[in-house]
């Protein structure tokens, strides 16, 4: 049996997080699901990591004895050997610059505290969410209300999976919205047919 499916991420893989990266899937991307637990991946990253990121899978890779390497042909840096001003990530051991909030490489938190203290960009679809779900109030609620649903969806799914996006308040208003879209067309819907 195969170790993996590869396929093009279609709507029910769209907005799940790599299970190496961490980065949503998009529609359309070239994705890797494990077939031993079903962790879905990019396709790019499971060729990378040569294998599944869930720890004790079947189809995860190797563990390498000497540890020497830290992505596909990149030497794991020794803390001495860095220049003044970097620092190795904890995680994937790529340096870069000291007091960076994130780690370039792996997008892994390198506050002492662990939580994101940089700037914040609204998440792909947070806005687009909230006014799809505005203007479905009043016009077309029945289309409108499931598009909000799903940009905020999308959204919540790109917040979750990077730390610098935000735009929460707006993700909710818009899931909150789509639905009160829907529920006022099925309510309409039961008035035209009681008359």
């Amino acid at each position: 049996m195969d170790a993996v499916r590869k396929l093009k991420a279609n709507l029910k893989f769209e907005g799940k997080a790599c299970g190496w990266c961490q980065a949503a899937l998009k529609l359309g991307d070239d994705a890797a699901v494990c077939t031993a637990c079903e962790k879905e991946h990019h396709g790019r990253c499971w060729e990378t990591k040569a294998g599944c990121s869930t720890a004790g899978c079947a189809n995860a890779p190797l563990r390498r004895l000497d540890d020497t390497v830290a992505g596909p042909g990149r030497a794991v840096p020794d803390p001495q050997d860095l220049p003044p001003g970097l620092v190795a990530c904890p995680s994937c051991r790529v340096p870069f610059a000291v007091g960076s909030p994130i780690c370039p490489a792996c997008r892994m938190i390198t506050s002492p505290d662990g939580i994101y203290h940089g700037i914040k960009t609204n998440a792909p679809g947070a806005v687009q969410a909230l006014v799809y779900g505005l203007v479905g109030l009043v016009f077309c609620g029945v289309i409108l209300g499931p598009v909000a649903l799903s940009k905020a969806s999308s959204a919540k799914a790109a917040m979750a999976a990077d730390p610098t996006l935000g735009g929460e308040g707006l993700a909710t208003a818009g899931t909150v919205l789509g639905i009160v879209d829907i529920v006022l067309f099925v309510v309409y819907l039961m008035i035209r047919a009681s008359h």
